[in-house]
């Protein structure tokens, strides 16, 4: 069903709607700035030598909806880049993407005991299509995951799981948690 233009500018004066859009947005954004504070004492470079840091980046037109993302050690390199970011997309939820270059130093020992992983799904388009990836679905769970035939497809890894968004309280340690516990599996799955 398609809004009528009366609809749809009706919705243009919606002061109160507007703020509240407004509103929310800035709480996401909060959590994620209290999350990269709580990181702050975390030495990323004991994980990924060449880590660039958290950032935070919004926009509001990602398939015609606002978008909110934690990016942390930000290194997109296809060969042995590491990242973690947090997706808050508006209209789907709060999702956990996991990516890794096809020759990141801690992948073949990660996935060879695939721990803690089992709530993951493997990412099967560009990592940047994140409509085909959540809408679509183009992803499959962890567990069927053939390492080296996908690196050998794709050139690259990554992992998407759904956080569930609940308090603000909540959902900033639930983060914080997530976050702390891929960091320490990365790190302990390092080639020595």
């Amino acid at each position: 069903m398609n809004p009528t233009h009366s609809e749809l500018l009706s919705i243009t004066r919606d002061r109160q709607l507007f703020e509240k859009i407004s509103a929310a947005k800035r709480l996401i954004v909060s959590i994620f700035s209290d999350v990269g504070n709580q990181l702050a004492s975390v030495d990323l470079r004991e994980v990924h030598a060449r880590e660039k840091g958290i950032k935070i980046s919004k926009g509001n037109e990602l398939r015609q909806c606002p978008y909110q993302v934690l990016d942390i050690v930000r290194d997109f390199d296809m060969d042995k880049g590491l990242n973690i970011r947090i997706l808050h997309w508006w209209g789907r939820g709060m999702f956990l993407f996991l990516f890794f270059g096809k020759n990141h130093p801690a992948l073949k020992n990660l996935f060879a005991k695939k721990r803690n992983l089992d709530e993951f799904s493997v990412c099967l388009t560009d990592r940047w299509d994140y409509s085909e990836i959540i809408d679509h679905r183009k992803n499959r769970n962890v567990n069927s995951l053939n390492l080296d035939n996908h690196l050998q497809f794709f050139a690259h890894l990554q992992l998407v799981k759904p956080i569930s968004v609940g308090e603000t309280e909540a959902l900033t340690d639930t983060i914080l948690a997530e976050i702390i516990t891929l960091l320490s599996l990365i790190g302990s799955a390092q080639e020595k």
